[in-house]
């Protein structure tokens, strides 16, 4: 009985492995034929490619990854902590020597003025209170004149600054709407139309943009 038992469970066993490397035959067969037909679809696609396709779609990969790297907002950061640094970054290099030559002329302006200010003031309170003229050169020069020589250079003061601080916002500004385009097409497809039309007695004018 024993044996009998023994036999079966052999038997039951083998079988069991055969089914299974039936199965594990099959399923090879299946990914091997699976793996051909991809083989044979790949390489009917890459005969369809010609040179030119390629390099188009090497182009369009590289100006998405440009679009996305590129940031405006980056472009300003560096331009607000160091001004000319955005539109290095955005590829605008030589505008760097423009900016800073804007702002060594504000600077110099406004030193000029301030010392104007400041020595223009000391003479006048040296006046007022009774100490006497101390610039030798302004010794014909009345209280007034004075006075109004200090409120010109303060005035000026003020201005230099004022400009200043708008030529700041301005090169910020510049860095951000250029970040913006630094990845526009500009391509020779864009045109811009115009021409004048009648309709119905009406004279008009028609706007075109292709792009």
């Amino acid at each position: 009985m024993f044996g009998k038992s023994f036999a079966i469970c052999i038997f039951v066993f083998f079988a069991a492995l055969s089914m299974k490397a039936q199965q594990d035959t099959t399923m090879n067969a299946r990914d091997l034929l699976m793996h051909r037909v991809d083989s044979l679809r790949n390489a009917g696609q890459l005969k369809t490619q010609t040179p030119q396709t390629i390099k188009q779609q090497t182009i369009k990969i590289d100006t998405e990854e440009s679009k996305k790297q590129h940031s405006p907002t980056k472009a300003t950061l560096l331009s607000t902590f160091l001004p000319g640094a955005g539109q290095v970054y955005n590829g605008q290099w030589w505008k760097v020597p423009i900016i800073y030559a804007a702002f060594g002329t504000i600077t110099y302006f406004a030193i000029t003025n301030w010392n104007g200010k400041e020595k223009f003031k000391d003479e006048y309170y040296a006046r007022v209170n009774g100490e006497g003229p101390q610039l030798h050169d302004y010794l014909t020069y009345s209280d007034q004149s004075i006075y109004n020589l200090y409120t010109s250079y303060k005035d000026n003061f003020q201005l230099s600054i004022i400009i200043g601080v708008a030529f700041y916002a301005v090169q910020l500004l510049d860095a951000y709407v250029y970040g913006h385009l630094f990845s526009f097409d500009l391509s020779d497809d864009l045109s811009f139309n115009w021409q004048p039309y009648l309709s119905n007695r009406t004279y008009g004018l028609s706007l075109s943009l292709s792009f």
